[in-house]
């Protein structure tokens, strides 16, 4: 855990510090220049700020050139949930940032009644796409806000992974290791950075078999000041033990009605958030991905005719990997642009607040993104492959032993790319299986 939304590693931070007084300062809002005054020529006076906002909003320079009013590229969401998809300069308060988990009434509900009086440790437990890391980052923020003199700033940068008391901690490679799982310890045991609060959030602990027991005491008893979020999918026998010292908080699939109705409010089209919804696998990222996709269909197209190109061949096979690793890389384009955005919002929430702590590893999560979002693509090509074998099957145009087969091979690929095996080469081993099973 993203960190990661824009990001998440620590790093020292503090509120912006007052600009000394000099000729033609960004930050002199005091008397005019001596007379002769010339005549007044400027802009409008700003609302006051809203309770709650920060020292950096407030200050927003009053003599900035027209072009710094206007707002930045806007950010977009990381792949697990959406983080704030606006520049902070003069928006509205971001309320309680719960309000914001798609889909999950009962999860919200626990989790609201525990910011009173927090555990140490939680678990969130559900699918991918569900929206656990976007959770963890939500609740952190209002555990941060509820100690804080300025609340709407700790949620800001909270909901953007960049607050520097919310450390998010992704696995590296197929599962964590066992330094990773030291430095979360040695990040526990340290003070909070900026506040009296801090949250370590810990992603994909399901596949922390060797790094479980480094983790185990401080999970069990963290310093006061330290909440500990576990994310995982599943819970398997290597983190019992540990999952047994957490509370644990479930989160659903999402259904294709929550993720059309979540589209359609952010604007998309009924029609393009209905097939995006119906394709995006219960994923929320997937799902707006795929709506802010025009060759989505195309590329699903190109899934389903694959199969009828193999004919146990290895220069088929390799043909037909090659179709679907260029579907991948397509899929990829729009979440590049969305990079792009917020490495422009990550810039100006710096410069505004102060503080860049989680950049350094911006360039990080978005390499873990793209990867994931060309396995979300191939798997997705996977699921329509085994979807048109499953019709083929029961209209009688493929015998049952073959379909059974097929439908093997492709949960086998399925489950090889899940744990990072290398695309190209799982790719190959299924569509030359696939060709030689036929129809």
């Amino acid at each position: 855990m993203e960190s990661e939304n824009s990001t998440d590693e620590s790093g020292g931070t503090s509120e912006p510090a007052a600009v000394e007084p000099a000729p033609l300062s960004l930050f002199d809002l005091g008397d005019p220049p001596p007379p002769p005054p010339a005549p007044p020529h400027d802009p409008p006076a700003r609302p006051e700020p809203a309770t709650g906002s920060t020292p950096a909003t407030a200050e927003r320079p009053a003599e900035a050139p027209a072009a710094e009013e206007a707002s930045a590229p806007a950010s977009s969401p990381s792949l697990d949930e959406p983080i704030a998809d606006k520049p902070v300069v003069d928006e509205a308060p971001v309320g309680n940032l719960l309000d914001g988990v798609v889909g999950q009434p009962a999860a919200v509900d626990r989790l609201q009644a525990a910011l009173a009086s927090p555990l140490p440790a939680y678990l969130f437990v559900g699918p991918a796409g569900a929206g656990l890391r976007g959770a963890a980052c939500r609740f952190a923020g209002e555990l941060l806000a509820a100690r804080s003199a300025t609340p709407e700033r700790e949620r800001r940068l909270a909901l953007a992974e960049q607050h520097p008391d919310l450390l998010v901690f992704d696995r590296v490679g197929a599962a964590m290791t066992a330094e990773q799982a030291r430095e979360a310890v040695r990040a526990a045991a340290a003070a909070p950075v900026a506040g009296e609060q801090k949250v370590i959030v810990l992603c994909d602990v399901d596949r922390a078999a060797l790094s479980a027991p480094i983790l185990l005491k401080s999970v069990e008893e963290p310093p006061p000041s330290c909440v500990f979020v576990l994310l995982a999918e599943e819970v398997n026998r290597s983190m019992e033990t540990l999952a047994s010292r957490c509370a644990r908080v479930d989160f659903e699939a999402l259904g294709d009605a929550d993720l059309q109705a979540l589209l359609v409010a952010e604007g998309i089209e009924r029609g393009r958030a209905s097939f995006a919804a119906a394709a995006a696998g219960g994923s929320i990222d997937r799902a707006r991905l795929l709506a802010s996709d025009d060759a989505a269909a195309e590329r699903i197209e190109t899934w389903r005719g694959l199969r009828g190109t193999l004919n146990g061949t290895a220069s088929a096979a390799m043909a037909a990997v090659d179709a679907a690793l260029e579907a991948a890389e397509q899929a990829a384009a729009p979440l590049e642009a969305r990079h792009e955005a917020e490495r422009a919002a990550a810039d100006e929430r710096a410069e505004l607040y102060g503080t860049n702590v989680g950049r350094s590893s911006l360039d990080e999560r978005h390499r873990r993104e793209l990867r994931r979002v060309r396995t979300d693509e191939i798997t997705m090509g996977l699921a329509v492959m085994a979807s048109q074998i499953r019709d083929e099957s029961g209209n009688g145009s493929l015998r049952a032993t073959s379909a059974a087969g097929q439908l093997d091979a492709i949960g086998d690929a399925a489950e090889a790319l899940r744990f990072n095996a290398n695309q190209r080469l799982a790719l190959c081993c299924l569509f030359i299986r696939l060709g030689h099973l036929g129809g």
